[in-house]
């Protein structure tokens, strides 16, 4: 007999009244048993001496086919004592071959479970597993291309029967859009009892969760016995909870330099202490060993980087050890552009100007007559905006003089039109368009590093080099000469750049006719050149003064250890200079390794035409340094230090994203989770194929009613 063909009729039929599921309800499978089946009805059989057992098979049931009884009237037995009588039906047997009923033993019974027993329930249940899995499946689907995508779940409905309707939220939408492109899943979904269709939010925040889990899992196991570096940064967001990024700097297994994000954290208390203990926590709870941290990266607000009280100085106490502080070079370089700004009256006054140009084209009905380009805001906390805007400026400057110059008299209404007035002076000045050259050539040489120093491959090492570089720029555009061309360049196409006002003709005072003037007397015009040349040199010496203060005395005692670890420098692998990196660690200084793979290198150099950067270095001779375990340690150090916090406060955009203005409700739980799967995408879309048996397994550990193994 075909098992096959009882299973297939065994399957819901769509056209009875009474459902297979309602039916069998009430039946387990053992599908441990090898003897018969329990019956499929709750109907007990009469207490009499010719009752059967419950292990034992009524003997008026079919051998070869099922018995299908037809009674004018079944007998009528009380379940409960609050139940009314029930009897067997003969509705039941339409459309069902497989049903079969016992006179003697007043109960219903399926023929090939009765008959095939434990391999029987294993075929039915594998086929039921597998719709589950299926259905399971395109969940997660759903959920990791939103989450990855930084999408809102949610609507303002929330039932499975209102999918795709309005306001069902982009997850229902999505569920609904799948299932009528994938027959195979909507014959799932017809399977799947009302009660368990795990499409609610509280199913979603634990699959949610379950993910987030398993990428900290991976990055705790990808960072296995490695030092790392401890990034922390805080943002308040919209409800004034303070956040807080926690990313991790490592080399991996691979020799790849990586940068993840662990946590987004919330806390109310913002001090040094608070901080810390919040920080080394986490990294405990998470199963990463605190005693692993080589360094520490943030900005330089006192409460992170107060030598005596400061988050930086407490971690190092609780760990017992030095454990060297960066000052986020990001940072320093938007204080450098600050402090220069601030020790000129006239430069604050130029950038005031152009922060009240990008007001003043916002204004909806300037803006709608103003087809030039856009400026951008200006912000205290990102100096990278003034470069744009400057730009912005500087190669529009006639075509924002001529708009000005048109609302100022053609425009109607006293407040704009007086506001267009003040504006088109200030930005008709000699020194503005001079200024807007000269901020525009210095910030366009910072903007290099500034870029470079937010790349995850950026190591202290190359971040002290790149502001070398800039320093050295900026210093070759202290001359006469230099100064001569931005000067040439800010009048060369503006007719008012220069004042042209008549000079009044000076006439010999009475009292000295009789006398010989050999010189001038009294007071002389103000030369607009010449104070631009003071403000050029003032404001290029104090971008130099600023970087020569905070960028060669900060660490200066490790920078020998690191300029020896840098393939291009004349000291490479001198063991030395680098055992002060190495006691950091505890790690035994080698000396007869160093010796072995300088002179690899210096063998390796003949063949080298391209410079080799330390990245390279490991990258490609990695299995190389193998051999000389103390050599890839350092190596591994002086990649493993940090120069900048910018992964954190790349991860602040993703919190804004994911925190819109809409989604204010939701608990910090579910949004540092979503933060997570959002920033580390490349890992939650490991969630489509490699970690989704994984993750089913994980969803199903979770006693949830639906079964998937």
């Amino acid at each position: 007999m075909d098992i096959r063909k009882w299973i297939k009729k065994k399957e819901p039929a769509a056209t009875t009244s009474t459902s297979d599921s309602e039916l069998l309800s009430s039946v387990e499978v053992d599908s441990d048993s090898v003897g018969p089946l329990t019956p499929l009805t709750n109907t007990q059989p009469a207490k009499s001496k010719d009752s059967p057992s419950p292990s034992s098979v009524p003997e008026d049931l079919g051998k070869d086919k099922p018995v299908q009884v037809r009674l004018k009237q079944f007998p009528k037995k009380q379940q409960h004592k609050n139940d009314c009588k029930r009897s067997f039906s003969l509705n039941w047997y339409n459309e069902r071959e497989w049903l079969e009923y016992s006179e003697q033993a007043d109960s219903a019974f399926c023929f090939p479970c009765r008959k095939f027993g434990k391999e029987i329930s294993t075929l039915v249940n594998s086929d039921q597993l597998s719709r589950n899995r299926l259905y399971v499946s395109a969940i997660i689907d759903i959920i990791e291309f939103l989450v990855s995508n930084e999408l809102p779940l949610r609507g303002a409905v929330d039932s499975i029967e209102d999918r795709g309707q309005a306001g069902s939220g982009l997850f229902l939408s999505l569920f609904d859009y799948t299932l009528r492109k994938n027959k195979e899943l909507a014959q799932a979904f017809s399977t799947i009892p009302k009660n368990a269709t795990y499409t609610s939010h509280d199913v979603q925040n634990d699959l949610i969760e379950l993910m987030s889990t398993i990428v900290t899992e991976h990055i705790v196991k990808d960072v296995g016995e490695s030092w790392f570096t401890v990034k922390v940064d805080g943002t308040k967001d919209p409800t004034g909870s303070e956040n807080v990024s926690i990313v991790l700097r490592y080399v991996d297994q691979n020799c790849s330099v990586k940068e993840r994000l662990l946590s987004m954290l919330t806390t109310d208390k913002c001090d040094a202490l608070s901080l810390s203990i919040m920080v080394l926590e986490e990294l405990a709870d998470v199963g990463l060993n605190t005693g692993k941290i080589l360094s520490q990266c943030y900005d330089g607000a006192s409460v992170m980087s107060g030598r005596e009280g400061g988050m930086q100085k407490l971690i190092q106490n609780k760990l017992n050890r030095e454990v060297p502080y960066i000052h986020c070079f990001n940072h320093q370089l938007h204080l450098v552009i600050v402090h220069a700004v601030s020790s000129e009256s006239a430069v604050e006054d130029f950038l005031d100007v152009c922060n009240a140009l990008y007001k003043f084209l916002r204004k909806p009905t300037v803006a709608a007559q103003y087809k030039g380009q856009k400026l951008k805001r200006l912000l205290d906390q990102r100096w990278t905006g003034h470069l744009d805007t400057v730009s912005v400026v500087l190669k529009s400057h006639d075509t924002l003089v001529e708009f000005l110059n048109e609302i100022a008299t053609t425009r109607k209404g006293a407040d704009i039109k007086l506001e267009a007035v003040g504006l088109h002076k200030a930005s008709t000045e000699p020194a503005f368009k001079f200024l807007s050259c000269v901020m525009y050539k210095v910030l366009g040489l910072m903007d290099p590093p500034n870029r470079m120093l937010q790349a995850e491959q950026t190591d202290l090492m190359t971040a002290v080099q790149l502001i070398r570089s800039a320093s050295s720029c900026i210093e070759s555009l202290r001359s006469d000469a230099e100064f001569a061309k931005l000067w040439a360049e800010s009048i060369k196409s503006s007719d008012d750049a220069v004042p042209t006002a008549p000079k009044r003709q000076r006439q010999a005072s009475k009292s000295l006719q009789d006398y010989i003037v050999n010189e001038s007397v009294g007071q002389r015009e103000s030369n607009i050149e010449q104070e631009c040349k003071r403000l050029f040199f003032n404001i290029i010496d104090s971008i130099l003064g600023e970087m020569s203060v905070r960028f060669s005395e900060r660490n200066s005692q490790y920078m020998s250890a690191l300029d020896a670890l840098d393939p291009g420098s004349k000291n490479f692998l001198d063991a030395g200079k680098v055992k002060r990196l190495l006691d950091l660690t505890n790690t035994e200084m080698v000396e007869s390794q160093f010796t072995v793979a300088r002179q690899f290198w210096q063998t390796l150099c003949t063949d080298q035409d391209e410079k080799m950067t330390l990245v390279k270095l490991l990258s490609n001779y990695s299995s190389v340094f193998q051999a000389m375990p103390v050599v890839l340690t350092a190596l591994k150090h002086a990649l493993t230090f940090g120069a900048s916090t910018a992964m954190c406060e790349n991860s602040f955009s993703t919190l804004k994203n994911a925190f819109s203005e809409h989604r204010r409700g939701m608990l910090h739980r579910r949004k540092a989770h979503l933060i997570k799967l959002a920033f580390e995408n490349d890992l939650s879309r490991k969630f489509r194929e490699e970690w989704k048996e994984l993750l089913l397994r994980r969803f199903h550990s979770s006693k949830r009613r639906l079964q998937l193994y």
